[in-house]
Parts: structure tokens; sequence; C-alpha cells
């Protein structure tokens, strides 16, 4: 199944001259599939679990040793307060429609989870809350949304360096 996903991104990616594009277009893929068709990737649910638990331990270690709060403060104390007021801002608009639309608030808080920390914190959240039937869920919608925004910004990123390379405004060294 993998290999003939992988064929299908590396198609797509190459058909819309998009070389890069094969790793992002093949999870944007894989997301689609399991979101539409979880009967047919259920029989995965529980070694691909096992794996991503020990990866998740693997990501959080490797995360956790390269950062210091105490570097950003020294260095770029207001890149902290702009996090705090994007999340805040982030937290009462996601809280206010879910409350108007009456969304559950697992989901909601789940949901808020992934758009910020991504899958694996998502992941993290519903297993320590003990909403065991939400962790999948939580791991697409993350993983979703970096494969969706990948794609944007690395097509984004390519139409900003066509044009600035035609108005001459990039300098290339």
């Amino acid at each position: 199944m993998s290999a003939v996903i992988c064929l299908f991104a590396k198609v797509i990616a190459a058909n819309v001259s998009f070389p890069a594009g094969i790793i992002s277009t093949s999870s944007f893929l894989t997301v689609c599939l399991v979101t539409a068709a979880p009967q047919v990737f259920r029989p995965l649910a529980k070694p691909g679990s096992i794996v991503g638990v020990f990866l998740l331990q693997v990501f959080f270690a490797v995360s956790g040793a390269a950062g210091s709060i105490g570097v950003v403060l020294r260095s770029a104390p207001l890149l902290l307060v702009w996090s705090a007021v994007q999340l805040f801002v982030h937290f009462l608009v996601l809280v206010g429609l879910g409350r108007l639309l009456k969304v559950d608030q697992a989901m909601l808080y789940l949901a808020s989870n992934a758009n910020v920390g991504g899958p694996t914190t998502a992941a993290a959240m519903a297993s320590a809350k003990s909403w065991t039937d939400l962790v999948v869920p939580a791991i697409l919608v993350g993983i979703l949304g970096y494969a969706t925004a990948t794609i944007v910004s690395l097509g984004l990123g390519a139409a900003l360096l066509r044009m600035s390379a035609s108005s001459g405004f990039l300098f290339l060294r």
C-alpha cells in the first residue's frame, strides 16, 4: 500500500512541476486515505500504535534536549511574548466558535493541541486524558495540518522566489 501511495505522490508531484513535494504529497494522500477508509487500515492500528508510541518518546527526547527557555528569553524575548499572544487569541477564537457550534470539548481541545503542537502532543494529550478513542483522530488531524501546510508553504515559497527573481529583488551570492 505504501509503495502505491508513494508512486501516486511521485506522479502527482511530477505532473504539477513540484518534484520536492513527493514526501508532502505522500503524507497528504496517506492521511486522506486513512480518513476516508478507516476500516481498511484498522488492522494496522495496533502495531502502528506500538511503533508510534516508541517514536513519540524519541521525538520528545530529541526535541526537549535541544530547547532552552533561558536562551529564548535572552536572545529574543519578544518572540516569546508574540507566541503567547498568538496562543491566547487562538484559544479564545477556538473556544468561542466551539461553544457557539456546540463542538465536544475534548475534540475542541485536541484540535487546538494538534494545531499548535502537532500530532505528537495531541496524541500525548489524548492518551494522558484517557481519551483513547480520540488518539488516532488527533494524530490524523495533526498530520493533515502538517501535510497541507507543507504543500502550501513549498508552493508559496517557490512562487515568491520566482516573483522576487523576476522583479530583481532577489540577490543570489
